[in-house]
């Protein structure tokens, strides 16, 4: 019975623990829908158009906060019109993920040492911790390059 138990508890937490990640990336998806592509546990591509900003962390078994830094660098960071302005009649990134950005950002905030949890902190905190690299790329010409 108690092994029984300690297995139920083990596989919850689990769950919970790997739900965070999910909820971010369902965020993401929701609120950028097909720009978002996930290519591996190591790799995350924000393609609005022919262009990408490319995600990718060195060791696929620290991923866990890996769709919140994604997430979190799209919000604060992200230079693509589309993410700030409405473009085409659809509404920007910004302002789809005003309310859920908060609840995303304070599953992640130990990675910041500072006692003032700002978004920039975080994010260095999770890029040293995770190794996250943030790159460009293009389709031209049928075939992707990246930068």
């Amino acid at each position: 019975m108690r092994v029984a138990l300690c297995i139920l508890v083990v596989n919850v937490f689990g769950s919970l623990v790997h739900a965070a990640e999910h909820d971010a990336l369902v965020l993401l998806k929701r609120d950028l829908g097909k720009s978002v592509v996930v290519i591996s546990k190591r790799e995350i591509r924000y393609c609005p158009d022919n262009t990408c900003e490319i995600y990718r962390i060195k060791d696929p078994r620290k991923s866990v906060h890996f769709s919140s830094f994604v997430y979190l660098h799209l919000f604060h960071q992200g230079d693509y019109i589309y993410l700030k302005e409405t473009v085409g009649g659809a509404r920007p990134f910004r302002e789809l993920a005003k309310d859920a950005e908060p609840a995303v950002r304070k599953q992640v905030e130990t990675y910041c040492k500072d006692v003032t949890k700002t978004p920039t902190c975080i994010l260095a905190g999770l890029k040293s911790t995770l190794g996250v690299s943030v790159t460009i790329g293009r389709y031209d010409e049928g075939k992707f390059i990246e930068s």
